[in-house]
């Protein structure tokens, strides 16, 4: 993408000297930059770079330490969200922010400063006004979900489309341009719904401007006009997308070089019994008649859009979800009444998609979370030894560049990259691990983090680990998988062995998706 030129010489948002800290750890530091109408500017930086604590400043969630805020030329004070979105300014965050028992409309109604606007008449709503609003709304992002439907119904990526319907209805007074905050919008997107959402980025730009955060370099570069580099809290570069490459760019934002290495794909052992084995695995309603092996040391991936089943497939592997016909088999051994505490005596692992939910607890501390499942030298019969629990964690924190490197520390004040870090350690420390189920593993990382979570699934490979891998796209299957799955509609449509197969095949894999 060229680079775009400005269209006004006031800044939409204009930052000088903005810093924030929480006691000794400064989070933000001297931070000043410009946002322009009509650009649409990259944000990236590794996981506990600044980039969210920037975001809530702008925001209102947070307020800074010192420096000025800017908008449209005039310095404003963000108390609370509410005064950050009567500037003009919407976002869709990371982490959801929905009102799950509220109705679609009703939650994107509250976009507006003034509440429902045109819904509401001498204080009471006017919902087919409400409802119809909605629909429009919904409609430019090529959306069909029904206004009326509660979002606590709605499944993940549906409410992902919900968050960015109510950040584009963000309006402000005529002739003022807004800005709208993209937080990681693509992370839980199809391919298709990503192109809705940079067809409404490229609107976006004839009327506001756009911060777009994002982990995927080759996203940004395709995006943005320009892009803000953040390492350590600072602003380290400030660069056309035009003028640098996704290389430089990491290092930039890493402050090293790329090192990724291709994994080696040995030949597969038929005769060896697989550390993994399904045999006509169905769950009415969610997948059907599902049949494969994986063997010590190598990593299936599997592919497949929202509705494949693949995430019910691989639930229903850790014994998060039953199964109602076929059998499981852990190192030939037929699994029966399986629950998620016999997979765990089994050495089965499960790092799910959303970690926040299901994989960690947000209130133990970074070293009780990573030696909740498998205390090892830390447990003293019925009794955990606290020492032990930071020796332990402090050796992975080193290994996995865990930071802040604080094994104290309660694990949500952590980063999301972080946080995923110590929740795949706490398997890992499993000395009998066999299988490895992973969902989404590398879902906002940045690339660093990336790197360096890959590395660990291969080292477990080598230490004869079965991967179950549940990819983000084509070319992180590719790098780490021995077998690309591909399931559609609840079955497998295509397999190709990575080592093997014609690579013309992949073309037929990515249409199957």
């Amino acid at each position: 993408m060229t680079n775009h030129t400005v269209e006004t010489a006031t800044p939409t948002i204009r930052l000088v000297d903005v810093h924030k800290s929480f006691g000794s750890l400064t989070a933000v530091k001297a931070i000043s930059l410009e946002i322009h109408r009509g650009e649409v500017v990259g944000l990236i930086g590794e996981n506990g770079a600044g980039k969210s604590t920037l975001i809530k400043i702008l925001t209102g969630i947070y307020q800074p330490d010192g420096g000025t805020i800017e908008v449209n030329g005039s310095e404003v004070k963000f108390r609370t969200p509410r005064d950050s979105v009567g500037a003009g300014i919407g976002v869709v965050h990371q982490e959801q922010s929905l009102f799950t028992n509220l109705t679609v409309a009703e939650n994107i109604a509250m976009s507006n400063s003034s509440g429902s606007g045109t819904a509401t008449r001498f204080g009471f709503l006017r919902w087919s006004n409400l409802y119809k609003s909605a629909e429009e709304t919904l409609a430019i992002i090529g959306s069909k979900l029904n206004p009326k439907t509660r979002v606590g119904d709605l499944s993940f990526v549906d409410r992902q489309m919900v968050e960015i319907a109510r950040a584009i209805r963000v309006r402000t007074s005529e002739g003022a341009s807004p800005l709208v905050i993209l937080d990681e919008p693509t992370s839980l997107l199809e391919r298709g719904e990503t192109q809705i959402l940079e067809r409404e980025i490229r609107k976006l730009k004839s009327f506001g401007s756009v911060i777009f955060v994002s982990h995927r370099l080759g996203e940004i570069m395709r995006i943005c006009d320009r892009v803000i580099v953040m390492r350590n809290g600072e602003k380290v570069a400030d660069r056309a997308t035009s003028e640098v490459t996704e290389d430089e760019l990491f290092k930039l934002m890493v402050g090293r070089e790329s090192h990724s290495v291709v994994r080696e794909h040995g030949a597969l052992d038929r005769a060896e019994t697989p550390a993994l084995e399904v045999r006509s695995l169905s769950r009415k309603g969610h997948f059907s008649d599902l049949s494969l092996s994986v063997h010590p040391g190598r990593v299936t991936a599997i592919l497949g859009t929202s509705g494949s089943g693949r995430e019910e497939f691989c639930r229903a592997i850790f014994g998060a979800e039953k199964f109602d016909s076929g059998s499981l088999h852990i190192n030939g051994v037929a699994a029966k009444n399986w629950r998620i505490h016999k997979a765990v005596k089994h050495g089965v692992a499960y790092v799910p998609s959303e970690r926040k939910v299901e994989g960690m607890v947000g209130g133990f501390s970074a070293a009780e979370n990573l030696t909740l499942v498998h205390p090892g030298t830390a447990a003293f019969g019925p009794f955990l030894r606290p020492w032990a629990q930071n020796k332990i964690a402090q050796g992975w924190f080193d290994t996995l560049d865990v930071r802040p490197n604080n094994v104290n520390q309660e694990l949500d004040r952590f980063s999301g990259g972080n946080q995923q870090k110590v929740v795949l350690a706490k398997w890992l420390s499993n000395p009998n691990l066999r299988v490895l189920v992973l969902d989404h593993p590398l879902r906002g990382l940045d690339p660093g983090a990336a790197q360096t979570v890959n590395e660990q699934i291969k080292a477990a490979c080598k230490n004869g680990t079965a991967v179950l891998l549940l990819a983000d796209t084509l070319e992180e299957a590719l790098e780490m998988g021995d077998d690309i799955v591909v399931m559609r509609d609840g079955v497998i449509s295509g397999v190709y062995d990575v080592a093997i197969d014609d690579p013309s095949t992949l073309d037929l894999l990515e249409k199957m998706v």
